[in-house]
């Protein structure tokens, strides 16, 4: 047992991460010794194994240190000495077995096979001090570091072997299944003991996954993105199961309706979708608020990847969205009203709606429906009798960092005002530009008022910001991977409706070809 903390909570946090700086320094020491005393790759060999030994004896050092009793700074300290042992002793023993293996041999050291299993080999040497550390040290954050840690190791090998052509593919689709399934079973069963590594066998196939999506195309391996039906019934099992632990909580009726949502959400998702919300049961099932607020983070981040995903139009992800919801709704009714005869204790507080709030609420949804709808039909109205124009393009910048893959327009300055005259507009209005033969359109005037169009001109609504005109949106998204196929863009299709909106619908090349990328198979984010 630990004794009792009388120090305030912001002291016993500056002794926490006085703990951590001093043994990450520890751990940048243990480099910089190995690295002092071998310089030349030639001993690569002798600095592994003496890596390997000084990273021991700090696991074995940080053991001692932070046994049962020990105050926040030695507990934290020894967490950082085991956490820095254990990575310099998987380096070197990863190394080590790799040229065992033959790796280092002048005609084996391109064989990703190697590489891989020397991994696996060294997932299994690292059970050992991990398991000995974490029992000595009886601290979650230990737990769940070391977890973590075993997870990626494998976990990389993985990725590696697969890397090969003819390498096997299934483990690395069944291993994040298997994983999330043996967390949720160490979290919820065993919560005391084991709850530490079953969260982090929660959390990491869900890094997982999006860490190999991202780097598909450094791996070459992009048919392994996604789990498969298999391990998608293997998550869809887990919230099940989760909910029926659920069942002396929340009512049947939104239970089941729940389960409904999820199954189907798990399935729409993304595979890192479908842990979020393993996660997120999985804290609620254990009474575990930080794991429930981990679950909905992650599940609000990938709602909102799926959302903006560019494989689906808005209108068909909305339409899913919505349809899940109505079901939900639809289902938690209508298990309701067959709930009657149920005894009336049974029932939550606030469980029974009067009808005329059902009702009520129905016209507040038909409503807002109609408004959404009606503001979307005259939009396509009034797009209906648009022409196509071409805006000329200047230099472009392919691709943003947090936005993914798109597009920024900068269009060529035949299509502005002069610069003083931009600055005397006002904030929004119109301005007439000259299309010729070909479609292509430059500025030609700033309109009088009532003054109409000639056979050549068109009508343009615009927006100016400072020194800036926007005549339509200057991005334009597209899929991950197709940025050199829309850099040949040289012209924007925009369309331009009789009374001066416009709409930007495509890029053209240098020729008015309108860029169309090849059809894929639409894969969910």
């Amino acid at each position: 047992m630990r004794p009792r903390r009388d120090n305030p909570w912001y002291v016993e946090a500056f002794l926490a991460a006085g703990g951590w700086i001093a043994g990450l320094l520890a751990a940048a020491a243990i480099f910089a010794f190995v690295g002092f005393l071998f310089t030349n790759y030639k001993e690569m060999r002798a600095a592994a194994a003496t890596g390997l030994a000084i990273g021991l004896a700090f696991v074995a050092a940080g053991s001692v240190l932070g046994r049962a009793g020990a105050g926040d700074f030695r507990r934290h300290f020894s967490i950082a000495m085991i956490s820095a042992g254990l990575t310099a002793a998987t380096v070197g023993t990863w190394y080590l077995v790799w040229d065992l293996l033959g790796g280092d041999q002048p005609d084996g050291g391109g064989d990703a096979t190697k590489v891989a299993y020397a991994g696996l080999a060294t997932a299994t040497l690292y059970l050992a001090p991990a398991a000995l550390a974490a029992r000595r040290v009886k601290d979650g954050i230990l737990a769940f570091l070391t977890t973590s840690a075993w997870f990626w190791i494998v976990g990389a090998s993985l990725i590696v072997l697969a890397d090969r052509q003819d390498g096997p593919t299934l483990p690395l689709q069944v291993f994040p299944a298997a994983a999330a399934l043996a967390g949720l079973a160490f979290f919820t069963l065993a919560r005391d003991r084991l709850g530490a590594a079953g969260a982090a066998l929660l959390i990491a196939p869900m890094l997982f996954y999006e860490a190999a999506r991202n780097g598909a195309g450094f791996i070459g391996v992009p048919s392994l993105l996604h789990a498969g039906p298999a391990s998608s019934a293997v998550f869809a099992a887990g919230a099940v199961w989760c909910l029926i632990l659920l069942r002396d909580r929340y009512p049947l009726p939104g239970l089941l309706a729940a389960t409904a949502l999820i199954a189907a959400g798990i399935w729409l998702l993304p595979d890192a979708g479908a842990i979020a919300i393993l996660i997120l049961l999985a804290g609620m099932a254990a009474g575990h608020r930080g794991l429930t607020a981990v679950g909905v983070v992650a599940l609000t981040w990938f709602v909102g990847k799926f959302y903006y995903d560019l494989s689906m139009t808005l209108l068909q992800k909305s339409a899913i969205l919505a349809g899940l919801g109505a079901a939900t709704l639809g289902g938690a009714l209508a298990l309701r009203r067959l709930q009657r005869g149920a005894p009336a204790a049974a029932a939550p507080p606030g469980a029974r709606r009067s009808l005329l709030a059902n009702i009520a609420f129905g016209l507040l949804l038909i409503g807002a429906l109609a408004v959404v709808n009606r503001s979307a039909m005259k939009l396509e109205a009034d797009f209906r009798e648009a022409r196509a124009i071409f805006l000329p393009l200047g230099p472009v910048d392919p691709r943003s960092i947090l936005q993914g893959d798109y597009m920024v327009l900068w269009f060529r300055e035949t299509i502005y005002p002069a610069v003083d005259q931009i600055e005397a507009l006002p904030e929004r209005g119109e301005v007439f530009l000259k299309v010729d033969a070909d479609g292509v359109a430059a500025f030609s005037r700033i309109p009088a008022t009532d003054d109409v169009p000639a056979a050549d001109e068109i009508r343009l609504d615009y927006v100016r910001r400072g020194g800036a005109m926007r005549y339509c949106p200057d991005s334009y998204f597209f899929q991950e991977g197709e940025a050199d196929l829309f850099a040949a863009a040289r012209f924007a299709v925009v369309k331009v409706a009789p009374d001066g909106k416009t709409r930007l619908v495509a890029l053209a090349d240098e020729n008015r070809k309108v860029i169309e990328p090849p059809r894929r198979q639409a894969s969910c984010c």
